[in-house]
C-alpha cells in the first residue's frame, strides 16, 4: 500500500514531507509557450 498526499493547489501526488513546486516556477501562459516552440523549430 503506497502513502501519498495530494497537492491542494496542481493535485500532484507527494511522498510523505516531499514539497510540491508547482507554487515556485512560474506559470507559462500559451503564448509563451509557443514563443518558444517557434524558436526551437
Amino acid at each position: 500500500m503506497s502513502y501519498y498526499r495530494t497537492c491542494q493547489i496542481c493535485g500532484a501526488r507527494l511522498d510523505p514531507g516531499e514539497r510540491c513546486d508547482c507554487d515556485q516556477e512560474p506559470k507559462q501562459t500559451k503564448r509563451e509557450e509557443e514563443k518558444e516552440c517557434k524558436k526551437t523549430a
